[in-house]
């Protein structure tokens, strides 16, 4: 699109106008698609009488729109000043005269942008997938007794395995786990796997899984427990 367009206003003053010493004329804008919105800034300096030497100073501000029958690229606007006149009218009004123009590049109908609504959950919804999320990785990791079918050798290895991805430990660490896993008498040993939660102590792991602190240790690291960790539960069966 190309056109230019014309603005008048007439400023009054609070003083009579004798003569405008000197004036400028500036001007800011926004585009969207469909309209341009923007001020004329007016500035300068005038007399009030003809033999006055003192100059009083003046700015104002004049707000104009434009609705555009098309939309147009907001990135394409060339907007520019064509002509500015100005008359004093009644000895105290002002009148200004300003055309304009604005080139700007049409959009076609399929390139017009329309923002989708973004659907977002709700905390409370968040929240749930989190805790889903948590319950759902605390029973994939508790090893049942009912569920293991292999003969002793075989459930010992698969244990060892389980804490080494899991848990991600040391070789030193997995020597002193298959130590306590192998004991000099026969026993039968099911492990647990607690994935501690911000709520979580571990007097309270004691209290869930009926263990004591001191039975805990000899599995785990307790001075440096945190949210995230995963605690060895050993259910001991003579």
């Amino acid at each position: 699109m190309n056109c230019i367009i014309p603005f008048t206003k007439d400023i009054k003053f609070n003083t009579n106008i004798s003569e405008i010493v000197s004036i400028s004329l500036e001007h800011e804008y926004t585009a969207n698609p469909e309209e341009i919105l923007g001020n004329f800034i007016i500035t300068g300096e005038y007399k009030t009488h003809e033999v006055s030497v003192n100059k009083e100073r003046f700015e104002h501000v004049l707000p104009f729109s434009v609705n555009l029958t098309t939309k147009i690229d907001t990135d394409s606007v060339d907007f520019a000043i064509e002509d500015f006149t100005y008359e004093i009218v009644d000895k105290d009004t002002l009148k200004v005269n300003i055309e304009y123009s604005i080139n700007a590049l049409e959009l076609k109908e399929e390139e017009v942008f329309e923002p989708v609504p973004e659907e977002r959950e709700s905390f409370e919804e968040i929240l749930d997938s989190i805790d889903e999320e948590i319950e759902q990785e605390n029973e994939e990791l508790v090893l049942e007794p009912e569920k293991i079918e292999e003969n002793e050798e075989t459930r010992e290895d698969n244990e060892m395995n389980t804490l080494i991805e899991e848990k991600k430990i040391t070789e030193e660490e997995q020597e002193a786990i298959l130590d306590a896993v192998n004991p000099a008498e026969e026993t039968f040993v099911t492990y647990h796997i607690h994935v501690m939660s911000e709520i979580d102590t571990i007097e309270s792991v004691c209290t869930k899984y009926n263990t004591t602190q001191s039975l805990l240790g000899e599995y785990n690291d307790l001075s440096t427990v945190a949210i995230g960790d995963k605690i060895i539960i050993p259910d001991i069966n003579e």
